[in-house]
């Protein structure tokens, strides 16, 4: 491998991890072209410099300075060789890598799993097992009765999370319990948080889902209802469905809940799905603004009613989301304590009651109104579904936190089930 003369990191998350006396930096691709590293503090320091402007003797020099300390060429050549063998690297080769992915994603009817194996089990039966053991797991809300049966069409959606089936998965199971024994839907609209950006408010993938359990179809006919409807609105600009389509690639929010829906239905039911990613809502909350003023949103949440409207009671909505966002990766700059940890579960059980009482606009008030500092990336979804959906009531199931081991991080999360009576 050819050690590029002026290394460029390419644009990734970057976070720490481990203690105070052992501190390390771990870079991850948002996008899924590259691997995750974790790096020294010292390397994590040299990565910082590799811009694209400096030779390998300016980062030696830069570090240097910055340090206090000196690197080798031999050792700063070591890691450029590891960054770029991750893909961290903008360079050629990276380039050509990534082209490669996108023409092979775009050809393909079928959408891969891209976090079997990472965030869940890969092989199917261990998958099986994983899922199973969720239900009945401490927290969990006990098997699946097969001898249930859906006691008049009563569910109308959920709220699933989206966090890693490893730290979130009784919560799931929660939710998922819901939907095979309170009602007989076949279509299932999911509603996931879009982590990279987009250009739309709204992206739909047409494309099959695969999982190590199957082929989850996508719902295309109604798809093109939803798009049909959407062509005859007025919208503040035209709103292109597929504009964002290579967000879909590496998403995980909507591929954990095709991969649940897929275990516990996929032998029951004719299942179809319409993925549906959800832009952030930042722009809303900078601007004090609900989304429900915009025209684009308001537009899209006639079409997705009118598309549904012939379906009845088979359509059923999730909504794949997760709730704050705390702790030092996140950007906050001390570590977590039990009080702090203790006020966020105050605070996210406020959000939910607005979330339970169908009542988006007080949801979008809580989160605007703080400024967001809890990072509740479900809102988006979250609100879009209490916009389309309209329940009449919903039900926290689960409530749940994910802590590091360390206290730098927390992510809570939550199953809400919501009935049409």
């Amino acid at each position: 491998m050819v050690t590029p003369l002026r290394p460029a990191l390419r644009a990734l998350e970057v976070f720490p991890i481990g203690s105070e006396t052992e501190l390390a930096i771990a870079l991850r691709d948002p996008d899924g072209f590259g691997e995750t590293v974790v790096l020294p503090w010292a390397a994590a320091v040299l990565a910082t410099l590799m811009d694209g402007r400096r030779t390998l003797a300016e980062i030696q020099q830069a570090f240097a300075k910055r340090s206090g300390a000196e690197v080798s060429l031999v050792d700063l050549e070591r890691l450029v060789a590891e960054l770029e063998g991750a893909r961290l690297l903008d360079s050629p080769r990276f380039n050509a890598f990534r082209r490669q992915q996108i023409e092979r994603y775009l050809r393909s009817d079928r959408r891969p799993a891209a976090h079997a194996g990472s965030s869940y089990q890969s092989d199917p039966t261990l998958l099986r097992q994983q899922l199973d053991a969720l239900f009945t797991a401490e927290g969990g809300p006990g098997a699946i009765d097969p001898t249930v049966l859906p006691d008049g069409h009563c569910l109308r959606a959920v709220v699933s999370p989206h966090i890693d089936l490893y730290r979130g998965g009784a919560t799931f199971a929660w939710a998922y319990k819901q939907i095979v024994e309170r009602t007989t839907a076949d279509r299932f609209v999911i509603f996931g948080t879009a982590h990279n950006p987009m250009e739309q408010m709204f992206s739909v993938c047409r494309k099959d889902f695969e999982t190590p359990l199957g082929v989850v179809r996508t719902d295309t006919e109604f798809i093109d209802r939803l798009q049909d409807q959407l062509a005859s609105s007025v919208a503040g600009r035209q709103i292109d469905l597929y504009d964002d389509e290579l967000v879909h690639r590496n998403e995980h929010s909507i591929e954990f809940q095709a991969t649940f829906l897929q275990h516990v239905l996929g032998a029951k039911r004719d299942l179809r799905i319409v993925p549906v990613l959800v832009a952030s809502f930042q722009p809303f909350l900078e601007e004090f603004s609900e989304p429900d003023a915009s025209p684009e949103f308001i537009s899209f949440v006639a079409a997705m009613r009118a598309a549904a409207e012939p379906y009845g009671q088979s359509v059923c909505y999730i909504a794949g989301a997760d709730l704050a966002h705390i702790g030092m990766r996140f950007g906050d700059h001390e570590r977590l304590d039990d009080g702090r940890l203790t006020q966020q579960r105050v605070d996210d059980r406020r959000l939910l009651q607005s979330v339970c009482r169908g009542d988006a606009a007080a949801l979008f008030r809580q989160v605007a109104e703080c400024g967001d500092r809890d990072r509740i990336c479900g809102l988006a979804p979250i609100y879009t579904l209490l916009e389309v959906a309209e329940p009449a009531r919903g039900s926290l199931l689960k409530y749940d936190q994910a802590v590091d081991d360390e206290q730098n991080s927390c992510v809570s999360f939550a199953s809400v089930a919501f009935y049409d009576k």
